[in-house]
């Protein structure tokens, strides 16, 4: 497994090889992270997705340690936004 300041390099490097290194390293925590709050399959996918998106845009100049807790802030903050955008809804149709 590639640690995280060789996937740190990598999206310093702009390589989309440092996106699929933290998601075989980091995937599985996000998601099931994003599922727990969203409670929908495709959405905590989609908070996941643009949560990488979010970490592409960042790095650079922001060098994260440690990457984990900066990865998994992003898909948090991602999925609270959707659960409480759908919360909104669901209370507008009361």
């Amino acid at each position: 497994m590639i640690d995280d300041e060789k996937i740190i390099e990598m999206f310093f490097q702009r390589s989309e090889q440092g996106i699929r290194a933290l998601d075989v390293k980091y995937g599985k925590i996000c998601r099931n992270l994003s599922y727990n709050i969203v409670n929908n399959r495709q959405d905590a996918e989609e908070c996941v997705n643009d949560a990488y998106l979010g970490a592409w845009n960042a790095i650079p100049p922001v060098r994260p340690d440690p990457l984990l807790s900066y990865i998994v802030k992003i898909v948090r903050n991602i999925s609270l936004k959707i659960y409480w955008r759908k919360e909104a809804a669901a209370i507008r149709l009361l």
